[in-house]
């Protein structure tokens, strides 16, 4: 049996909830010639169970089950040291995509012989609410690609990416979850010499709903991992010897003010939380102009 021509992978953790779905999804694909590398991040719950059951179904899914918990980055490597396809492309297991998207960017990446192809996404907020993020165009250059998505809010994460597999291999992977996806993207982005966009949503982003944790602990967590995945990238940016900083401004300035303000103990957020308790409602879209005014 020839290997497959994509591999998608597929780390799984506390999901038992949505795995269905997202499994579902990848086994309606009208592009048939993939493997679904399902990685089992030592989880707690019942999800490494599910997939066991669907590999049964389905012999192009492989589970792989990891005897201790490493987070989301280093499951992604885990799952690529046992990837067969020429493209490989990461879902997340709360998530479903489009039953299309491996033939599109597929097809995409063969006919103008891409490293790396991408497209838009819908993300859902925590209502619910379904909103079309139109990502930038990476193919422009380098610099552009980092300022507009690593640096920026949107288009830096692996989910709606198919890459070469040759490209991943040359990355490393960070053991820090926070941020992770803008760092290996900084990379792929930079060993991708040539990029193909395709500018319609075929992935849906669900809203992460361990992010409501509010514990200052947590947030604190996040906010260090956050800072050491973004130290990441800006050591790399500074050994490819491409202007950093100064080709990456104003950007990178205001990335590095927003990163400080993730965390939970700056005076400011300390503020904001005990004024948020006090403060009507009808009043705290007003009231939140004290906290971009005064530092």
């Amino acid at each position: 049996m020839n290997n497959p021509n994509v591999s998608i992978i597929i780390p799984v953790y506390n999901v038992e909830k949505y795995i269905h779905k997202c499994i579902n999804s990848v086994l309606s694909q009208t592009f048939t010639d993939f493997e679904c590398i399902l990685v089992d991040d030592y989880t707690p719950d019942n999800s490494g169970k599910i997939c066991d059951e669907y590999s049964k179904i389905d012999n192009r899914i492989k589970v792989i089950h990891k005897n201790r918990n490493e987070g989301l980055p280093q499951a992604r490597k885990t799952g690529l040291q046992y990837a067969l396809g020429s493209y490989v492309i990461y879902f997340d297991s709360d998530d479903w995509v489009e039953h299309n998207i491996i033939e599109e960017l597929y097809n995409l990446a063969i006919s103008y012989e891409y490293d790396l192809v991408h497209c838009d996404y819908f993300q859902y907020d925590i209502k619910g609410n379904k909103i079309y993020e139109k990502v930038p165009d990476l193919n422009i250059n380098y610099i552009y690609s980092v300022k507009s998505s690593i640096l920026g809010r949107i288009g830096g994460g692996v989910i709606n990416k198919l890459i070469k597999k040759s490209i991943y291999e040359k990355i490393l992977f960070p053991k820090e979850s926070c941020a992770e996806d803008k760092y290996i993207s900084t990379q792929t982005l930079f060993f991708s010499k040539r990029i193909g966009y395709l500018g319609n949503a075929l992935y849906h982003y669900r809203y992460n709903h361990n992010s409501l944790d509010r514990n200052k602990n947590t947030l604190y967590k996040r906010y260090i991992e956050t800072k050491n995945n973004y130290n990441n990238i800006y050591i790399f940016l500074k050994n490819k010897n491409i202007g950093f900083p100064e080709v990456f401004e104003p950007e990178l300035s205001n990335r590095n003010k927003y990163n400080k303000e993730l965390n939970p103990f700056l005076l400011k957020n300390i503020l904001r939380k005990i004024f948020r308790k006090i403060v009507p409602d009808s009043q705290w879209e007003n009231f939140k102009i004290f906290f971009r005014i005064k530092k």
